[in-house]
Order: structure tokens, then C-alpha cells, then sequence
């Protein structure tokens, strides 16, 4: 899953500083089955840092947050604008990878995974239409994705700062693939529960159409989000210590 980068990016704090648990496992560059190597030592490690590591700097995985994003889909039946704030993403350290594919010659990782429940919750303002429906509210946001398929792209380049190279990541691209998406907003129409239930019933009801139409939005949204996160450690963490040498 995306966290992939991220959770390598914080098990090489860890080894620079020596300080890597003795039960994380270790990928090294030149391994034949490194692919293999990744793709089960990453969710395990991921599942050890629900609460995250303090001493290494590694931030809370469980739940994830994230400040906030807006999301603007201006074409189609669905045309709504959102605001999000104090975001919080559960159900990312269950993931499994069922693939993995690093090509480090070319700075490149490619993985797909799948989340049973990933839940999206923050607060929002909204403001739009569905079909021909008005829809806004400003309240609390449940977006729930089940069985929840991600496919992840990483396009690095090469950056070499004191005699070291590391691997930037110019490039982050993001596809969900959910099986079923729930959805529920408080507090719609100011408050009116009747319309408000209505119109999450109605959400539900047509939640393929609407995740289609916001789907892209989403995910540059997020991909955004897990750039600059990724970026963070991986501009501070030589290459070399993320994908370990003999």
C-alpha cells in the first residue's frame, strides 16, 4: 500500500540510529525475492506501529491524520465542493500487499493492496448537487470503503547531497478500487433530519455513482498527502539505507 514508502522511510530512522526492534525484518537491495521480502515485511511492520514508535519518530498509524484537503468535482451528475479538516484515516495497518515491484535502477516502486475497512472521518463543509438533488452541510463525514483495492505508483529520481544518494519522490499516483463504499454526513441542510436522512439514504443507494465521480479528486487529493509525507523521510534518508546493501 501507499504506507509502503513511509514505513521503509521510518525503519531506516531506525537503523541509522541502530535502534531498529530486533523482530522488524529487513530487505536487503541485492536479494533475489527482495519483492517477496517487501511485500511481507511491510504490512507486518505496519501492524507493530499502530501506535507508533516515539523514540524512532515514527508518527501514529492508527488512525492516520491528515490536517485537511478540499475536494472539487466541477463536471458530470455529481458537482460538489468539500472541505475537509482534522481528518483521520482507520483501518490502513490491516492492509495486505499482493504485490510488490521495486525497481531501483529507475527510482521506481509499483504495489497493489487491499484494505478490508478503510474509514475516512473528518469534518466537512459541502455544497453542491447529485443529479439534479441540491446537497449541503457542514458536520461530521463517515466515508467507508470495504475490500478496498489500492494500487500505487512511485516515481523517484535521484538527488545526491553529501556524497550520498536519495531517492525523491517527484511522482506519487494513486487508484481506489473499493468493492462497496458507505456513506453518512451529519448534519445536512442545516440540520433538517428528514431531508438529511433522505438524502444519505440516497447517497447510499447510488454511493458507485458518486465515488466514480469524486473518485479522481480523491485520489489526487490523497496522493498529495502521501507525497509530502513520504518525501519527508525519504529526502532525509540515503537510498541506500532504505533498500539495505550487503
Amino acid at each position: 500500500m501507499f504506507f509502503n514508502a513511509i514505513l521503509l522511510g521510518a525503519l531506516v530512522y531506525a537503523s541509522a540510529d541502530n535502534a531498529l526492534p530486533q523482530d522488524f525484518t529487513r530487505c536487503r537491495q541485492k536479494d533475489p525475492k527482495l519483492n517477496d521480502c517487501l511485500k511481507s515485511a511491510v504490512p507486518d511492520a505496519l501492524k507493530r506501529m499502530k501506535q507508533g514508535i516515539s523514540s524512532l519518530s515514527v508518527p501514529q498509524m492508527e488512525p492516520l491524520h491528515v490536517s485537511g484537503m478540499n475536494i472539487d468535482s466541477g463536471a458530470g451528475p455529481v458537482v460538489i465542493t468539500q472541505n475537509y479538516k482534522n481528518i483521520k484515516i482507520h483501518g490502513l495497518t490491516d492492509s495486505v500487499l499482493t504485490t510488490y515491484k521495486a525497481d531501483l535502477k529507475h527510482y521506481r516502486l509499483k504495489t497493489d493492496s487491499i484494505t478490508p475497512k478503510m474509514e475516512f472521518i473528518a469534518d466537512y463543509v459541502m455544497n453542491g448537487r447529485i443529479l439534479v438533488l441540491p446537497i449541503q452541510g457542514k458536520g461530521i463525514a463517515n466515508i467507508t470503503m470495504v475490500n478496498l483495492v489500492v494500487k500505487h505508483d512511485l516515481i523517484g529520481e535521484p538527488i545526491l547531497r553529501d556524497g550520498s544518494v536519495y531517492m525523491h519522490i517527484r511522482d506519487y499516483k494513486v487508484k481506489f478500487i473499493p468493492k462497496k463504499v458507505v456513506l453518512h454526513f451529519t448534519n445536512l441542510f442545516n440540520g433538517d433530519k428528514r431531508l438529511g436522512d433522505q438524502m444519505n439514504l440516497f447517497l447510499n443507494q447510488n454511493s458507485e455513482l458518486v465515488f466514480n465521480e469524486l473518485k479522481d479528486s480523491y485520489e489526487k487529493a490523497l496522493s498529495s498527502v502521501f507525497q509530502d509525507v513520504t518525501n519527508k523521510i525519504f529526502d532525509k534518508v540515503p537510498m541506500k539505507d532504505i533498500f539495505l546493501e550487503d
